[in-house]
């Protein structure tokens, strides 16, 4: 067993729902400042919404409590309902988000690739034909999740970048 405190060789990123505070962290957050968020008076989170805000040299950031409602919240902004989302096969917004992109959005969610891996050609081939019957294609979801273990290439997330922006 490992001192209380310490941290640890191995940092489990699997889900943010695994980790457990350390007797420090709870000291931390018992004796942390606090007001009322929805009134804008948490100096905790206006903090860490500037520096967020500062370091992707942004005019302003939203703290989200988790990463499904950073999800949803990003597919809600770049689609309209009827549209098609596509993404990884094992991505979480498919697997573990109980169907939240379809009820808050409205959108078809169409799985691409192995896992949450997928190529340009995989994103070129699932691309459905501009007829009016099909649901147009709005956004290509690239998930590089710690769950899994692995990270989706660099030069693969700029190849879908490209792509997806030309079209």
């Amino acid at each position: 067993m490992k001192p209380e405190g310490r941290a640890s060789a191995t940092i489990d990123l699997r889900s943010d729902t695994v980790t457990r505070p350390c007797a420090k962290m709870r000291e931390a957050m018992a004796s942390a400042e606090v007001g009322d968020d929805v009134f804008g008076e948490d100096p905790t989170v206006a903090r860490l919404e500037a520096h967020a805000a500062r370091l992707l040299g942004k005019e302003a950031a939203l703290f989200l409590p988790s990463g499904t409602m950073g999800n949803q919240i990003a597919i809600k902004l770049h689609t309209q309902p009827g549209q098609e989302v596509l993404f990884g096969a094992g991505g979480h917004t498919y697997r573990f988000e109980s169907g939240g992109a379809a009820l808050i959005s409205g959108v078809q969610l169409t799985p691409i690739g192995a896992e949450i891996h997928f190529s340009v050609e995989d994103v070129a081939s699932a691309l459905q034909p501009d007829v009016y019957y099909c649901p147009q294609t709005r956004l290509v979801l690239i998930e590089n999740a710690c769950g899994t273990g692995r990270l989706f290439p660099y030069e693969d997330i700029v190849a879908i970048s490209e792509f997806a922006r030309e079209r």
